[in-house]
């Protein structure tokens, strides 16, 4: 009769043991809203001190937008995001929805809590200028067979849903 109850006892701890560590995973996994973004040229390096490039993006600086969850996401976070058209150097057109946190932008909060502004690139028609609004100027780019900045600003501003595995 001891062996049946400390064994029931047992696997009552274990099963919620398993059942916590199971919230725990659900807690970390989530699924967000907010205002989406681009940007493209901008510096070389970004927040996080790696060389920007066509995947990343940016969120708040959790020191200018402490209130934003998202800003305390660590470098190399991934979202997930509805499919979104870019233009690689060559100009082909491809679609990806995964994306990395390497930068941060929008240090007046303005854009809300889960903002993603996403990263199109640093390419320009050979003799047109690095400058796209909004981000430090002159910019780094690379001479392609399109235009970063004209994409960014194509994307405009939309309300998107995205997750974080």
């Amino acid at each position: 009769m001891f062996e049946k109850k400390w064994l029931h006892r047992l696997l009552l701890v274990i099963a919620l043991m398993l059942l916590s560590l199971g919230s725990f995973t659900a807690a970390y996994a989530g699924t967000y809203s907010g205002w989406f973004t681009g940007y493209a040229m901008g510096n070389q390096y970004g927040g996080a001190g790696v060389e920007i490039s066509q995947g990343h993006f940016a969120n708040h600086y959790v020191y200018s937008c402490p209130g934003d969850p998202a800003a305390h996401w660590n470098w190399g976070t991934q979202i997930t995001t509805p499919w979104i058209g870019m233009q690689d150097q060559a100009g082909r057109y491809f679609s990806r929805n995964l994306f990395y946190l390497y930068d941060v932008g929008d240090f007046s909060c303005s854009q809300g809590n889960y903002w993603v502004d996403i990263y199109f690139g640093r390419y320009r028609y050979s003799g047109e200028s690095c400058n796209c609004p909004g981000v430090p100027n002159p910019g780094y780019c690379y001479t392609g067979n399109t235009n970063s900045c004209t994409q960014a600003i194509n994307f405009g501003r939309s309300w998107k849903t995205y997750s974080q595995p």
